[in-house]
């Protein structure tokens, strides 16, 4: 059996099989059931450092989306647009709600919120339940910001979807849930 086919055996018995599968979030397995070498390895024989090369240019084009300016057509920037997508559906929520939502640290929901809040996007209000606490709604430009966010975004991912071959329409959406939970297990680090 070539590299390729066991790569392939692997994928189709082990969805998601590489590093860290003692995890019970994780989709790695790093070592094949009968004992032979680790997933990376045969990987790496078959390519891994040309995935390996894509992932970190994807993972930079995230961290740079998320510093980009708002020349969007709903005004926002994607960690603001990431932060109001929370609300989208609610009335309100607090900060703390909304930042680990938007897994970002309070602080900087704290941040964002203020420059919303500034452009009236936003309305924070001390919370009738909490003293402490202060509950985040969307106003009505807030409300139409996002939704011509949401708009341009979604027009922009179905077309990009539609754009691609059958064969990789089928498989896009679960190579994008794995890929978000591997970059969630990178940014948990290693679990002993």
């Amino acid at each position: 059996m070539s590299d390729l086919e066991e790569l392939t055996e692997v994928i189709l018995i082990k969805p998601g099989a590489a590093p860290g599968a003692d995890r019970p979030d994780s989709f790695v397995d790093a070592v094949d059931a009968d004992g032979g070498d680790s997933f990376v390895d045969r990987v790496d024989a078959d390519g891994g450092d040309s995935f390996v090369e894509a992932f970190d240019t994807f993972s930079q084009a995230i961290r740079r989306a998320r510093g980009a300016g708002s020349d969007h057509p709903g005004g926002l920037t994607f960690s603001q647009y990431a932060l109001l997508r929370t609300l989208a559906d609610r009335d309100g929520a607090r900060v703390s709600d909304l930042a680990g939502q938007a897994a970002v640290t309070p602080s900087t929901a704290t941040r964002i919120l203020d420059a919303l809040e500034r452009r009236a996007i936003v309305c924070r209000t001390r919370s009738a339940h909490d003293r402490r606490g202060v509950t985040v709604t969307l106003t009505a430009a807030g409300r139409a910001a996002l939704h011509r966010q949401d708009a341009w975004m979604q027009g922009r991912q179905r077309a990009f979807y539609a754009h691609l071959p059958e064969h990789e329409r089928a498989l896009a959406p679960d190579l994008l849930l794995r890929m978000s939970a591997l970059i969630d297990e990178l940014a948990a680090g290693p679990q002993d």
